[in-house]
């Protein structure tokens, strides 16, 4: 009976992952097919808006053009507000709500994709704060009735880029974020095991081209957060952050790993810079602070002197 559970266990994964795949390859055909549109793929943008605030208008068009193909899309603070209005319309009290969001879902464990002032704010029936420390842009659902499937939906991480302007692969998310976030996760998937294959993050880049009074998309990647081969990762900024530095359109998959070799992929990927960064600094800081007591040494000796 037990083996018997876990060979249906593993072909339901299995599954899982094979439908997911074909829905990656459906959302990205859907922008791919957007930009042929010149109309279409043109995005207002201010030529004052730099760093993070130039990738605000990619957001809305992410979600409108996937709307407009007929899938279930929402900014993050949308989706905050339309799960919690489908609990409050079925008559789940406060405590229940926060019980199925913060117990019962994979997003969520603790703040990672939703803060706590939304979900009061939710709750309330008020407006509903952005949260800019979300690892969600958009969110998609791919299940059948969001009220009750409401662990089958997809993180979507809009990173946008103007091909024109040089520049150093841009901060993709905390690495030391993603490690505490899985860690949360498979302690809750000892309760849950079903947690860890529910969890999905993709990236989404779009790179575009501006002009005078727009921002013309040329090209779009989607990756997966849990495909990727982290030893390809460019950078791992401990200087700022401890962001993954990566071009979306850059990142390189791999089809033979699952979340749990991801997750630990990455947990030896970290450590072993970690320990080079670490090395690194000792060295210097060890140099600075040899050239500061030759310097003491030196001004008390010609202090004696004088």
């Amino acid at each position: 009976m037990h083996k018997t559970y876990h060979k249906l266990s593993r072909l339901l994964v299995r599954r899982l992952n094979m439908s997911l795949e074909e829905l990656r390859k459906k959302v990205e055909g859907c922008l791919l097919e957007a930009i042929k549109d010149p109309n279409k793929r043109k995005v207002q943008v201010s030529r004052r808006a730099t760093g993070s605030a130039s990738g605000l208008p990619f957001e809305p068009w992410t979600k409108n053009i996937l709307k407009e193909s007929g899938f279930s899309v929402f900014l993050q603070e949308e989706f905050v507000e339309y799960i919690i209005n489908e609990m409050r319309r079925r008559k789940y009290s406060k405590e229940k709500i926060k019980t199925l969001i913060n117990e019962k879902t994979w997003w969520g464990v603790k703040n990672y994709v939703i803060s706590r002032s939304q979900l009061n704010a939710a709750i309330r029936g008020t407006r509903i704060p952005t949260y800019q420390q979300s690892m969600a842009d958009i969110v998609l659902f791919y299940g059948d009735n969001i009220s009750e499937d409401f662990n089958d939906i997809i993180l979507i991480n809009v990173k946008s880029h103007d091909i024109d302007r040089e520049s150093r692969d841009p901060n993709i998310i905390s690495a030391k974020r993603v490690l505490e976030f899985s860690k949360d996760i498979l302690e809750r998937a000892l309760i849950f095991p079903h947690f860890i294959e529910k969890v999905n993050l993709w990236f989404f880049g779009l790179y575009f081209r501006r002009h005078n009074e727009y921002s013309e998309i040329i090209d779009v990647h989607v990756k997966d957060l849990f495909k990727l081969d982290v030893t390809k990762i460019p950078i791992i900024n401990f200087d700022a952050a401890i962001q993954i530095q990566w071009h979306v359109k850059n990142m390189v998959e791999r089809d033979d790993i699952d979340k749990l070799t991801f997750i630990e992929s990455l947990a030896e990927e970290y450590l072993k810079r970690w320990r080079k960064f670490s090395r690194k600094r000792t060295i210097r800081l060890r140099y600075m602070l040899n050239n500061l007591k030759e310097l003491v040494k030196q001004l008390r000796a010609q202090s004696r002197l004088s």
